[in-house]
């Protein structure tokens, strides 16, 4: 079979899975509204998402393993992942809110795990680099998700109306592209026992520590702009549903192109220097779109900081993949756990600064996070100490 079939086969992974994210971008407006929700509220509700996912990426090398590895994870998960964003759209009160996130954020848990882990996979099989390119993907994904759900919002289309077709079809297309991925390579019976005596739940090792916390920066900008973008076009600067959906494309697509041309630029540039300048650009694009007073500021801001955001995370899980000492499948596991978990509980946090001190003032509390990528870059490089 082709590497080509394969290679697609996992870009398709990455856009569906962000594309369910993307949908729920624009319209968690509409359900703080329909809950009756503070902002505040709505902070403490989206604290359920990454508890979830917490205690995914805790297990997920062993649940991968369990149902059978990479392609049977990402066949099983992603369509689930899709169909769990129904429940919060039929909740009637915050805890039952709060209680459907959980279960989307267990969840994409462990896709993030198994879709990374098999992208590397595919890397080394075939030795070509696409990493960058599955996350240009899963931009792209997140952009049309969000422009998806700004048109539908815009109609007038209701949150459940809008969730329960277009989920269904995402996971029906989750199931389809994560079908075509290679078939798992029979292992040893050495290989096999080794798997089975492992723990279920894994922590970081010391010697990826530092590199788990290198994308940190990176990810709660990106997760601030997921989650709070929105809140903030709409209530600070008087947006439409529209509006809003572009202002976050603006972002994606930023991201996106940077993303798919990454594999190039990683080759050009080097990565500790990507790192550095990545960590300068996300930094000065939150600041900038949290002083925004008006929408064509916040459009520059969004594409400076989907510029800052975009290879950080990718370059890397390579580098957690490459790492020796545990299975890719663990160190992976790890970083996304640390990483990942940044993106879900910075917005959460966010809700609750911004209760306290205004949304402007909670987004820029991010900017310290946001440096941290640029003083971290050394650890993006290949040979580091193992224990």
């Amino acid at each position: 079979m082709s590497s080509q079939k394969y290679t697609f086969a996992i870009f398709g992974v990455f856009f569906t899975e962000s594309a369910v994210l993307g949908n729920w971008i624009p319209r968690i407006p509409d359900l703080q509204e329909k809950l009756g929700l503070s902002v505040g509220e709505l902070g403490v509700s989206l604290f359920a998402m990454p508890f979830g996912t917490l205690i995914g990426l805790f297990v997920a090398a062993k649940i991968i393993e369990f149902v059978g590895g990479l392609r049977r994870a990402c066949q099983i998960f992603v369509p689930l992942w899709a169909l769990s964003f129904i429940l919060p759209a039929v909740a009637s009160t915050q805890w039952a809110f709060m209680v459907f996130l959980f279960i989307s954020g267990l969840t994409v848990g462990l896709v993030e795990v198994a879709m990374n882990t098999e992208a590397d996979r595919i890397e080394q099989l075939y030795s070509k680099k696409i990493m960058s390119r599955c996350h240009g993907f899963w931009s792209l994904g997140s952009m049309v998700g969000a422009l998806t759900g700004g048109l539908l919002g815009q109609a007038g289309v209701s949150v459940l109306s809008h969730f329960s077709v277009v989920f269904v079809l995402l996971a029906i297309l989750g199931v389809a592209v994560a079908s075509c991925l290679p078939k798992p390579v029979q292992a040893s019976a050495a290989d096999t026992a080794d798997k089975a005596s492992a723990p279920i739940v894994r922590l970081p090792s010391k010697a990826i520590l530092l590199l788990c916390m290198l994308p940190i920066g990176a990810m709660v900008v990106e997760g601030a702009f997921i989650d709070w973008s929105g809140v903030f076009m709409r209530t600070i600067l008087d947006a439409s549903p529209l509006l809003i959906s572009v202002t976050y494309s603006f972002f994606a697509i930023v991201m996106a192109a940077v993303r798919l041309s990454g594999d190039h630029i990683r080759e050009s540039f080097g990565e500790r220097f990507i790192v550095q300048v990545s960590g300068i650009a996300a930094t000065a694009g939150i600041v900038l779109f949290a002083l925004a007073p008006n929408a064509i500021v916040a459009f520059v801001a969004a594409a400076l900081s989907g510029m800052g955001v975009a290879i950080v995370y990718p370059l890397a899980v390579t580098a957690a993949a490459r790492r020796p000492g545990r299975s890719s499948a663990d160190n992976v596991a790890a970083l996304t756990m640390i990483a990942f978990s940044a993106f879900l509980f910075a917005p959460p946090v966010i809700g609750l600064l911004s209760e306290a001190f205004g949304l402007r003032v909670a987004l820029l509390m991010l900017a310290p996070l946001a440096i941290s990528t640029f003083f971290l870059s050394s650890e993006i490089d290949p040979v580091k100490r193992t224990i």
